[in-house]
């Protein structure tokens, strides 16, 4: 996604499921009783056939690897055969990662959409933060936007009574084969749409996401000093982190929850959930795995390692990129190259790689795949699929001309190619396409690729040999999130509190104000607070989808 705040970022690296406890709906009342104890029950996800219009530079796999492209596509090629609207209006509720675009009455670029659509087309633009509060007055309001972006973790629940009462059930429509007849949005793989089943139905269109997860991103110029910033185990990694410190520079970052949870990678802690012989599921910070990871980041706190900042300092990227912050938390490798490549084109940030700890294989953990999916409101068959053929637009792959157009608009207008043969907006593109392109590919968008041109500076091309390179590495240790396409109403009701407190907990005992013996009676009153609930629900639902 182009243009999220870093708390996005990370905050959506680390969801699990379709929301997190904190806001309730309101007028989402269900006429059926089926809510998360069901969900994921046995479905037959999408096909998968992915585009072949386009052959990337570097290619991908099933497991997660991106397709890389070093250069711009010199002949696009036509995704979608005809308009997939009918004139009618449709509103749409999304939420947008930039400034507002201008509004339709005076966008250019919004008239040419609604007739590449074919329809007449309403945005309700959410910001973050912000979305839970409009997604929940939105639908408080009775009348449901046609197309409506339900996101992982943005503190809404009883999204199983929603969807049952207000939303139609796409599944014979895209499970199977079925999906063919949307050639762009059967190019995602099963692991996307995953996310968008609760209750053994598919209900929207998945949002695809980067593979993978949460690594170090390291300023090369820091570590130079010690001959990178890869270890390969903790000690060595603690031996430099000590080396590049002094002189007005720190190793890390001071966001102690951020780094405890790359090194719970380290010392193999589960991804989220740990799936047990006899089908039952913990907690990954519920592990010894991870109170090994903890206490390695006590020993990194006491050797002054970190930037002596708060801990939920806003400003890393930019300490980092100025030197005095040696490496910080990223919500995947190629976030870690491209935001520092915005603070300082000349910097290209070095991923860490997890090293084996404490006796263990290292676990590198998957992100969700995708950042929430996009519902269609109930409506006759007609009007469901008419919707679905405006989402499969959407979903128009790289180097298709309806991609072109969403994201830069006309050339000559929106756009210009620049020497390298890249687009790149103009004033009028950044005033009226980048908001409104923002929101749409929330909605829904083609399979996550590395793209030479999401890198600022000269050296693009390399820049995606190296996230390339670096996803290949972190593959031989990823593992999935066990519970991803189930749902719990527990999580949902208890898992922003839980998480909120637990890194509160994790700051406290690493800036010494409580004690690492307090961690594991934590756990303890959280199982009767909710957490044992959860575990019950999401293996529930693992066991009846087998």
């Amino acid at each position: 996604m182009t243009g999220m705040s870093r708390r996005t970022f990370l905050s959506l690296s680390t969801a699990v499921a379709a929301g997190a406890a904190a806001t309730s709906l309101t007028g989402c009342g269900s006429s059926t009783k089926k809510t998360g104890e069901a969900a994921s029950s046995k479905v037959k996800l999408p096909s998968y056939v992915p585009f072949a219009g386009i052959s990337p530079d570097l290619a991908p796999n099933a497991k997660g690897l991106s397709a890389g492209f070093l250069s711009y596509p010199k002949d696009l090629v036509q995704s979608v055969a005809k308009t997939p609207g009918d004139g009618s209006k449709i509103t749409m509720l999304t939420e947008i990662w930039t400034q507002p675009p201008t509004p339709k009455d005076s966008n250019a670029y919004w008239k040419k959409l609604d007739k590449e659509l074919g329809v007449d087309l309403t945005a309700i633009l959410g910001t973050d933060p912000g979305y839970e509060e409009k997604f929940s007055a939105v639908v408080a309001g009775g009348d449901l936007p046609d197309l409506l972006w339900i996101p992982p973790n943005q503190g809404i629940q009883h999204i199983a009574e929603l969807l049952e009462a207000k939303c139609a059930d796409i599944t014979e429509y895209v499970s199977g084969d079925a999906v063919k007849r949307y050639p762009n949005l059967a190019a995602m793989t099963p692991a996307h749409w995953k996310t968008a089943v609760v209750n053994g139905k598919i209900w929207g269109a998945p949002v695809p996401y980067p593979a993978f997860g949460q690594v170090f991103g390291g300023n090369p110029k820091v570590w130079a000093k010690a001959d990178g910033i890869q270890a390969s185990s903790p000690e060595e990694f603690l031996a430099k982190c000590k080396e590049v410190t002094g002189d007005k520079v720190w190793a890390l970052e001071p966001i102690y929850v951020n780094t405890a949870s790359v090194m719970s990678q380290c010392f193999g802690a589960p991804n989220k959930w740990r799936q047990n012989k006899d089908g039952s599921l913990t907690w990954f910070q519920d592990t010894d795995e991870y109170l090994e990871a903890l206490n390695f980041v006590l020993k990194l706190k006491k050797a002054g390692v970190f930037y002596p900042g708060n801990p939920k300092m806003a400003d890393a990227y930019t300490k980092m990129a100025q030197g005095s912050i040696g490496a910080c938390v990223f919500a995947n490798p190629f976030n870690a190259r491209k935001e520092i490549r915005v603070q300082d084109p000349e910097l290209a940030a070095e991923i860490l790689i997890p090293f084996a700890a404490g006796g263990r294989k290292p676990n590198h953990h998957y992100h969700l795949g995708t950042i929430g999916y996009t519902a269609v409101k109930k409506g006759d068959e007609k009007r469901v699929r008419m919707l679905l053929d405006v989402l499969n637009y959407l979903a128009a792959p790289f180097g298709s001309k309806e991609r072109e157009f969403l994201e830069y608009g006309t050339e000559g207008e929106d756009f210009t190619y620049d020497k390298n043969g890249f687009p790149t907006r103009t004033k009028q593109g950044k005033q009226q396409v980048e908001g409104l392109f923002s929101g749409l590919q929330t909605s829904t968008t083609s399979p996550f690729a590395i793209i030479a041109s999401s890198f600022p500076g000269d050296e693009r091309a390399q820049d995606v040999k190296d996230v390339y390179a670096a996803e290949k590495k972190l593959l031989a240790t990823a593992i999935q999130n066990p519970v991803v396409g189930h749902y719990s109403d527990a999580y949902t009701q208890h898992y922003g509190r839980m998480q909120t407190e637990a890194g509160d907990l994790v700051n406290d005992i690493v800036s010494g104000r409580k004690k690492l013996s307090e961690w594991k009676p934590f756990w303890a009153e959280w199982k009767n607070k909710g957490l044992d609930q959860m575990a019950k629900e999401f293996a529930l639902s693992i066991e009846k989808s087998a």
